[in-house]
């Protein structure tokens, strides 16, 4: 017996040696994220890793012209990875070979190596967005454009694969992507990689004057905590706090790899992506995502963003502060009912930045076209090129230091005087300009709480005046919060030149009753604008469309901005009217963007010039609620809903009373207030001539309702201008008389 036992016992440990002797024995090999075309970060540690024989020395050489110029070596470790470094030289426009050795066998040869300054790309899909899809980047694939070899990226699949599958999750960070591989800009893979991030790379190596290096790590639809790693998540007590209020954090002992989402769960993309890239030093972070975080808290978002910055900040090594961190705001889109979580948002993302100011530096997006392909969808705007753009120009900065104005403009501090709210901004650069002569995306209110469109003037190199005739005494101000801020125009200036657009800002939210969606028809500057209503019918749409007469614009017609409508007829009665609605099929629809609610305005006012030689009579304002029902404004202080405006070539302005409104323009009889106003579909400015009519048509402006007058009644017969009204005036008689008996 002892003798069997014997036997077995010296198989066993035979067994166990010859598997410890394969495991340690392993052929070396250098992790997939390493390859020819790389590009390390100057003078910083080049580190490369992968998996060798244990205790086997790893050596590493940087060659130029076969000459070693730098070297560094290490000892595989007990479970066969190694990692190895040499010092980086300067970036610059010299490619080099990096030779691997262990014990003194090359066995990894890495051409085209080139030293500079490299960044990571994160976030997700419009960050992801392919440049071949992109506005410019199509141009350029399409004409075969040769980009520069100067420009690196590290390309990884959209999947990684572990464990033979592109559906698993891991609960353990991976070493390796497989399958990665740097390119160059001469490389028609390019195309397919981050569109801000080659204009990005593109622009900082114009500024810089050396290679410039992108790891493109992103994927479209991921939430931030996908991107942080477990061991943070762990360290911060309000993000795990946040992660487990919201059912989304999974203790390891729970976690199961084909039973987890790639897009949403923690650490998902942390584990398959930044893990295996964390031996890289960077030189800072690009960061495009939020719109899967849309509906996080601010304080979520934010202990997020700053979780992220200081973990990674620790993950790659940096070392001169916190990791230099970029990040934009979001493009337009409706993510809610009114559309303003996205301006909301975008105010939240201000703050962000300003809770590290030294280290983040904040992109403005709002004023860039939304145009899109159908295969990316409204959500995907195809301007990537001035985004990447922009963010180099924050980078170039506040990390390179060539320039003091870094990150988008915010607010500073506010004061109200005067009937008007003063804001000064911090980084304004030169100083503040607006794009157009008209400013655009400001409003006001009082202690009613109702916004309303206002005027600014610039009053020193940070300072705005933000004023209204209609609100005496302001209690807020507002600017670019709407969903739609494609005209808001106010900049900070470098060298002559726009530099970011200001952030968005509401300088006290305490007691809003009704935001100001800006209506860009009212202004009648441009003969389109970019509307949102789904997919098929997100793009540019006319602003005004006409009856019986032909409208064009012009500097001219203008009663204030740089242009106004001109309305030419030669019909005894025509009209114009804004586009608030589409037709989808035989249904009518409103745009998501735009506001159909007038029940806080109580006048509504419009500025016409009488340019012809026949007087013209402005016969009424319908406010239509469907295609059958409509109430007209009266003049306002009368009980008329008509004027004429005199064929003297002056401005006219005319004031209207939302409170005043009579159904279907019957001006005897009863009129109602402004509660009549909710979903209003049209609102339809018509005429009257005599011959030919050539008239101008600019600036329609919503002021507040001071108070509400209830209904009202009107049984003065010499009023009637017809049966109708003649009628309803001997009704509305008969009805007072009755009551006075009971009085």
């Amino acid at each position: 017996m002892k003798k069997i036992i014997s036997i077995l016992l010296s198989i066993t440990l035979a067994s166990s040696f010859m598997i410890s002797a394969s495991a340690s024995s392993k052929k070396a090999e250098v992790y997939s994220v390493y390859s020819d075309n790389m590009l390390f970060r100057q003078n910083d540690d080049a580190i490369i890793a992968g998996t060798a024989t244990s205790g086997n020395e790893i050596t590493a050489e940087l060659l130029l012209n076969n000459a070693v110029i730098s070297s560094g070596k290490s000892t595989a470790k007990a479970d066969g990875t190694f990692e190895v470094s040499f010092r980086a030289p300067s970036g610059g426009y010299t490619q080099y070979t990096v030779i691997l050795k262990e014990n003194g066998n090359e066995f990894k040869r890495l051409e085209n190596v080139v030293f500079g300054e490299l960044w990571l790309a994160g976030g997700q899909s419009n960050m992801m967005y392919p440049l071949g899809q992109a506005e410019h980047g199509l141009e350029m694939m399409q004409s075969g454009t040769k980009l520069s070899p100067w420009i690196r990226v590290l390309t990884t699949p959209a999947y990684p694969e572990y464990k033979g599958s592109e559906n698993l999750v891991p609960l353990e960070p991976l070493n390796d992507i497989k399958n990665a591989a740097w390119i160059s800009g001469e490389d028609s893979g390019i195309y397919g990689t981050s569109a801000v991030g080659y204009f990005f790379a593109a622009k900082l190596m114009e500024e810089i004057d050396m290679p410039v290096g992108i790891l493109n790590l992103n994927l479209g639809g991921s939430a931030i905590a996908s991107w942080l790693s477990r061991e943070a998540i762990d360290s911060d007590a309000a993000v795990k706090k946040h992660l487990t209020d919201n059912g989304r954090y999974f203790p390891a002992n729970e976690w199961k790899e084909d039973g987890h989402n790639l897009y949403t769960d923690m650490t998902a993309n942390y584990n398959l992506r930044i893990h295996p890239a964390r031996n890289f030093r960077i030189s800072g972070m690009i960061w495009y995502q939020g719109e899967s975080d849309i509906g996080q808290t601010a304080q979520e978002y934010s202990d997020c963003i700053d979780l992220l910055q200081r973990s990674y900040t620790e993950i790659f090594g940096y070392k001169n502060g916190l990791l230099p961190f970029v990040f934009t705001q979001l493009a337009s889109y409706f993510y809610s009912e009114d559309g303003l979580c996205l301006p909301q948002r975008n105010i939240d993302f201000s703050a962000i930045q300003q809770e590290r100011p030294e280290s983040r530096a904040l992109v403005s997006i709002y004023d860039l076209p939304l145009t899109f392909i159908p295969e990316a969808g409204s959500i995907h705007p195809e301007t990537k090129k001035e985004i990447g753009e922009r963010m180099a120009f924050a980078a170039k900065g506040f990390v390179y230091g060539k320039s003091d104005c870094y990150t988008a403009a915010t607010t500073e501090k506010t004061e109200i005087k005067d009937g008007s709210v003063f804001v000064t901004f911090r980084n304004v650069g030169d100083g503040l300009e607006f794009s157009t002569s008209l400013p655009t995306g400001f409003a006001v209110c009082g202690n009613d709480g109702i916004f309303t469109r206002a005027d600014a003037e610039i009053i020193s190199k940070n300072t705005v005046r933000i004023y209204s005739d209609s609100v005496k005494s302001p209690v807020s101000a507002s600017y670019a919060y709407s969903v739609m801020n494609m005209k808001s125009n106010l900049y900070a200036t470098q060298n002559g030149e726009l530099a970011l657009p200001v952030s968005p800002f509401v300088t006290n939210q305490s007691n809003v009753k009704q935001y100001w969606i800006d209506k860009v028809w009212a202004d009648c500057e441009d003969e389109t604008a970019w509307h949102v209503q789904g997919e098929d019918f997100s793009k540019y749409h006319y602003l005004w469309e006409s009856k019986n007469a032909e409208i064009s614009y012009s500097a001219s017609d203008a009663f204030s901005g740089q242009s106004g409508m001109k309305i030419s007829s030669a019909n005894s009665s025509f009209s114009v009217n804004p586009l608030l609605t589409f037709k989808d099929g035989i249904e009518t629809k409103t745009f998501d963007d735009v506001d159909d609610n007038y029940t806080n305005y109580g006048t509504i006012s419009v500025n016409i010039r009488n340019n012809g030689t026949n007087d013209v009579k402005l016969s009424e304002i319908r406010f239509s609620k469907n295609s059958v029902l409509w109430y007209t404004p009266a003049l306002f202080g009368t009980s008329d809903s008509s004027a004429f405006i005199p064929a003297d070539g002056k401005w006219h302005t005319l004031t209207f009373d939302l409170n005043k409104l009579y159904l279907f323009g019957n001006e005897c009889g009863i009129s109602s207030p402004n509660e009549r106003l909710k979903t209003v579909k049209n609102i339809e400015f018509r005429f009257e001539a005599d011959g030919e009519s050539d008239i101008s048509l600019d600036a329609v402006r919503f002021s507040p309702s001071d108070e509400n007058p209830g209904l009202g009644f009107d049984a003065d017969t010499k009023n009637a201008d017809n049966l109708f009204e003649f009628l309803s005036a001997m009704i509305v008689g008969f009805i007072g008389m009755i009551l006075s008996i009971f009085e």
